[in-house]
């Protein structure tokens, strides 16, 4: 599979260069996280993180995708959930505890806004990397984890083993060593993490669904559907 990147900052060293090596993927996806760290919303470093840490992945993920009619009609019609496409003044107006309503309450709560994408998608691999960005929100929904920086970490645990994404391993690393926004050591959450890793294998891949048409339903209902196991706090 071939590689490249789908926008760059060369000034940055954010640029990933045809069929890089290995050791220029990581090179470039650590240098998007130190950037990440500081600006997690950066529309620069933000995709190429993905696409230089997990573009293999991605591609895997598509082709499980297009062996199911919902996944090849996803990949055909490529809905967004970006700013401009989600009406979150309608959601809000959902009854509490739908999915929509628990979408729209979670904007609000954290005073953010639907991600935007600056980057043109070229395939489907650039689609699904820009739909897991989209869909990041939804994952702490469905999980139950939280924003705060401990939550972040038990929400790349879960994707790790949900989806296989190289990068939350990167992300759990960088945060064991540096230990940014006031988290612990890791040694003191490692239990929720491998909890968190766990549930993340236990339940369907969360990008098979086609959340849009499920903003009425129950947030349970979601949950089961995708075979996510109750979060269990000691």
């Amino acid at each position: 599979m071939e590689f490249s990147s789908p926008i760059e900052r060369a000034e940055d060293g954010l640029f990933l260069s045809e069929n890089p090596t290995p050791f220029e993927r990581l090179k470039v996806g650590v240098r998007a996280l130190r950037i990440l760290d500081k600006a997690p919303d950066d529309p620069v470093a933000q995709p190429l993180f993905n696409a230089a840490i997990d573009g293999d992945t991605y591609g895997r993920l598509v082709e499980e995708l297009r062996k199911t009619d919902e996944g090849r009609e996803l990949l055909t019609e490529r809905p967004t959930l970006e700013r401009g496409d989600v009406d979150l003044r309608a959601l809000a107006a959902l009854p509490e505890g739908t999915l929509g309503h628990a979408f729209a309450r979670y904007f609000e709560d954290n005073r953010i806004q639907p991600f935007t994408s600056p980057y043109e998608v070229r395939n489907d691999t650039d689609y699904l990397v820009k739909r897991y960005r989209e869909t990041h929100d939804l994952a702490h929904i469905l999980t139950g984890y939280g924003t705060d920086s401990l939550g972040e970490m038990e929400v790349q645990a879960f994707v790790i083993g949900n989806l296989g994404l190289r990068s939350g391993w990167l992300i759990l690393g960088f945060a064991a060593v540096l230990m940014p926004h006031g988290l612990p050591p890791i040694w003191k959450y490692s239990d929720r993490l491998r909890v968190a890793h766990r549930r993340g294998k236990q339940s369907k891949s969360i990008l098979t669904l086609r959340y849009e048409r499920f903003w009425e339903s129950p947030v349970a209902d979601v949950q089961r559907q995708l075979g996510i196991p109750p979060l269990q706090r000691r």
